[in-house]
């Protein structure tokens, strides 16, 4: 597209009076030409590519590993959240109602019958669930999705629910005395955070490490948006692993009309789509190959059903997943756009055997954030969000 003409029809909006979403427009216009990026969210294939997928867990590798311990720890939905998505007392659409996933053994369901049920309930609620799965009729999967409405919790204890619904988060702690004593993997670790943490975070961990205090990952070394998350559900249907892994760098980029183009109905605002996440890729991340390029903080993994037959171009409609890698085995990441999932610290064997279970011949690529200057963000309207 002519820069030019988009030139002019950003002079032509910015003139127009109290039009902002014409403004935002030829923003966005404007950036795009700029850029030489494809204007349209529809184009399925980006630049072509020279590194293969990585197709075996084994060949990512660390380029640091700490002293540490590793509590795994069960994440249960908080009762005022669960209370909020059954009753929704806003009727909003992008928040999540809640449903069961019910076996369809009878053994199986009989069991989550038991465990949800409230005192002397459980047979009403059995009826229930069987007029609901007879309604749907026949199917080959081994679960059926029963939605839920307000007043069916008169036969549902919610704490359980959200026991039964709970999620595995590793705890990891740092330890400082035995990384002091490794003065290569305490100033690999330095470097690495200093990409990605403000000065006055970096000056609390050094701190810590002088004195011996042992850091917690959660609360010492992750950046602002996944230190405020992480083990933590939300209410929405929206916000997905994409939006977490933007988000991780910096959550205001996540807002840009020009990043977070399209708003989905039914679903919260901060969800990214698979073209939004490849194009802020493409624009402000470089491939790394794991098999020369060991991983470091705050790289991204991509994870994609990789085509039968190999291409030079990438579908970003392949994507199936994201998430960031930390160190040693560790990941940032969020499940999915379901509430269900929570913001967690996971493994990379986690990650991997999960999503090769959901898809065929997956394959992973590795970006990395190029070091660029500070954005000026442009106009938003937009109210956050999340919490």
């Amino acid at each position: 597209m002519n820069t030019v003409f988009i030139i002019g029809t950003y002079m032509y909006f910015r003139r127009a009076e109290g039009v902002a979403l014409k403004f935002k427009l030829g923003l966005f216009l404007l950036s795009f030409a700029l850029a030489g990026s494809p204007l349209s969210a529809e184009t399925d294939a980006f630049d072509a590519i020279s590194l293969p997928y990585t197709q075996d867990l084994n060949a990512l590798r660390a380029s640091l590993t700490l002293p540490v311990s590793d509590s795994v720890e069960k994440i249960a939905i908080p009762l005022r959240k669960l209370k909020l998505r059954a009753f929704n007392p806003k009727n909003d659409l992008t928040i999540e109602p809640l449903s069961l996933n019910i076996p369809r053994t009878e053994s199986g369901m009989n069991d989550l019958i038991h465990r949800i049920a409230s005192k002397g309930k459980a047979k009403d609620l059995s009826e229930l669930i069987l007029e609901r799965m007879t309604k749907q009729g026949p199917s080959n999967k081994a679960s059926v999705k029963i939605d839920l409405e307000p007043k069916d919790f008169e036969l549902i204890n919610l704490k359980a629910i959200g026991q039964d619904m709970a999620k595995e988060h590793h705890r990891v702690t740092v330890h400082t005395r035995e990384l002091s004593q490794d003065k290569n993997s305490w100033n690999e670790l330095r470097q690495q955070l200093s990409f990605m943490l403000p000065k006055e975070q970096l000056v609390k961990i050094a701190r810590k490490v002088k004195v011996g205090l042992d850091l917690s990952l959660d609360e010492d070394l992750l950046p602002s948006f996944a230190k405020k998350m992480v083990g933590k559900f939300i209410i929405y249907r929206g916000p997905n692993c994409f939006h977490a892994a933007l988000a991780f760098f910096d959550q205001q980029m996540t807002r840009l009309p020009t990043i977070n183009v399209k708003e989905e109905e039914g679903y919260h605002k901060s969800m990214i789509n698979y073209d939004e996440l490849w194009r802020v890729i493409n624009n402000q991340f470089y491939e790394i190959d794991p098999r020369t390029a060991p991983m470091k903080f705050g790289d991204m993994l991509v994870f994609f059903a990789v085509p039968p037959e190999s291409s030079k171009l990438i579908n970003f409609k392949t994507i199936r997943h994201t998430a960031i890698y930390l160190f040693g085995p560790y990941t940032f990441s969020k499940g999915s756009k379901s509430p269900n999932t929570p913001y967690t610290v996971k493994t990379l064997e986690e990650e991997w055997s999960t999503w090769r279970a959901f898809t065929q011949n997956l394959g992973v690529k590795v970006y990395r954030r190029q070091v660029i200057g500070p954005e000026i963000a442009l106009p938003s309207t937009r109210n956050d969000w999340i919490y």
